[in-house]
């Protein structure tokens, strides 16, 4: 699912990213720049909870929340 996610549906301008930067502010670091490599990572994580069918059916949000909840789990309420 997260892989069809190609764009703001509701083409709202995140002024957060400014004109012309590629980077995603809440996602710098490298293991979450794009599904694949967030894929990657989740798989890495737990490779038996994040099968490949659970991460056909997570969005985007699902995770980066996943990533953000292993990396730092007392910071997210």
């Amino acid at each position: 699912m997260a892989n069809l996610d190609v764009g703001n549906r509701q083409r709202v301008v995140d002024k957060r990213r400014g004109r012309g930067t590629t980077t995603n502010p809440v996602t710098s670091d490298a293991s979450m720049k794009d599904i694949t490599a967030m894929r990657a990572r989740l798989t890495a994580i737990n490779a038996t909870t994040f099968t490949a069918a659970r991460l056909n059916t997570m969005t985007e949000n699902d995770m980066l929340y996943a990533i953000r909840l292993n990396d730092d789990a007392a910071g997210i309420k």
